[in-house]
């Protein structure tokens, strides 16, 4: 038998975690045994170590072939390293052939571990190369390491901390980070009410899953801009009204209630670094605007029929997941004709000129 030890911070574990394992286990014909670090040698943990395993088996447990280990929340050592890792595996598995599986980033630094020479003599390294990978570094001949060929992954765990992951998260771990607030959601539960804070997390799932059933490119984007969407609603009175004066005087004259998806907007970009596209999503959510990018419009009609709205929404949600552009020209018609049923005041100029022009074939 054949085995692959895999070991890492997995804080997050992500797809491209996922890849690697799969391209290892089909290239060595082996099984995989992911194995998580309580806290990692060269990393800070941000999460417990119950919910890495959970996270991990959320993402693992469909293939056969993967499989997870415990052992280093076992040795009661206060960082465990590679070495002794190794060693136990190398105990546990006597008569099996076994590989130590890193990373392409891991390669250049293999020097620097605890014991190399020991390992590299205990089992046979192998790491995961990439596009822009040097073949040629020295480590990789004087430790005997052997390639395992796969597609470029363009993102690391501490990308989807600091909300710049745009893929490899699928929408279970996602929603699982939420339900548990973890990474940068703990951040902005300390800037929002309870129930704003709630909804906030049900506009960005239900973008997420939106964006993911439509093929949208870079779903996470959706995410990120329902997560942050109202972040601008909870500023200081006199803030606001400073931030408004500032940068968005344009827009003093529309009504009050729109000024937060302003500001949100503002925040998103100079506390977040949120890019372009999803700063302009967070900009007219609120009133609406022509023309409106295709994440514009998720966020928009995230937004209005997030689950917990108040009333059974199910039918517009169904509409947006099958077609989000159609989807979107439903949810604007529904949210139209409930305004006007309770007499709100929708003749400031973005909404008009949003209504006129998405709804003038209605």
């Amino acid at each position: 038998m054949r085995k692959i030890i895999f070991g890492g911070a997995f804080d997050p574990i992500h797809l491209g975690h996922i890849k690697m394992a799969s391209a290892a286990s089909e290239q060595l014909d082996a099984d995989v045994i992911f194995v998580p670090a309580v806290i990692s040698v060269w990393k800070d943990t941000s999460v417990s170590f119950n919910q890495k395993v959970e996270m991990i088996n959320l993402l693992i447990k469909d293939y056969p072939r993967f499989s997870l280990s415990l052992y280093e929340s076992t040795t009661n050592k206060e960082k465990n390293y590679s070495i002794d890792t190794v060693k136990h595996f190398k105990k546990e598995y006597p008569n099996d052939e076994l590989y130590l599986l890193i990373g392409g980033d891991q390669v250049r630094d293999f020097h620097l571990w605890k014991n190399a020479d020991e390992i590299a003599n205990l089992i046979q390294i192998v790491y995961y190369s990439r596009e822009d990978f040097d073949d040629n570094n020295e480590n990789i001949t004087k430790y005997h390491m052997r390639e395992i060929k796969g597609e470029d992954i363009y993102v690391s765990s501490s990308d989807f901390k600091s909300m710049k992951a745009n893929d490899y998260l699928p929408y279970s771990l996602v929603e699982y980070i939420a339900a548990n607030d973890l990474y940068m959601l703990e951040a902005i539960k300390g800037r929002l009410s309870k129930n704003r804070y709630e909804h906030s997390k049900q506009v960005a799932l239900l973008a997420f899953r939106i964006a993911l059933s439509n093929n949208m490119e870079h779903p996470l984007k959706a995410f990120y801009a329902g997560l942050l969407h109202d972040i601008g609603k909870e500023v200081e009175k006199e803030k606001s009204k400073e931030l408004m004066n500032t940068h968005f005087s344009e827009y003093a004259d529309l009504p009050a209630f729109s000024y937060h998806q302003f500001i949100g907007s503002y925040i998103a970009k100079e506390e977040f670094g949120m890019g372009e596209d999803i700063v302009e999503a967070i900009k007219y959510h609120a009133t609406g605007n022509y023309p409106m990018s295709r994440l514009a419009k998720i966020i928009y009609a995230a937004d209005k029929i997030e689950p917990t709205r108040g009333f059974d929404s199910t039918d517009l949600i169904n509409s947006c997941l099958q077609n989000d552009e159609e989807g979107f020209v439903i949810v604007l018609q529904a949210n139209k004709e409930f305004l006007e049923g309770n007499r709100k005041d929708i003749n400031n100029r973005l909404t008009k000129k949003c209504f006129d022009n998405y709804l003038s074939h209605k």
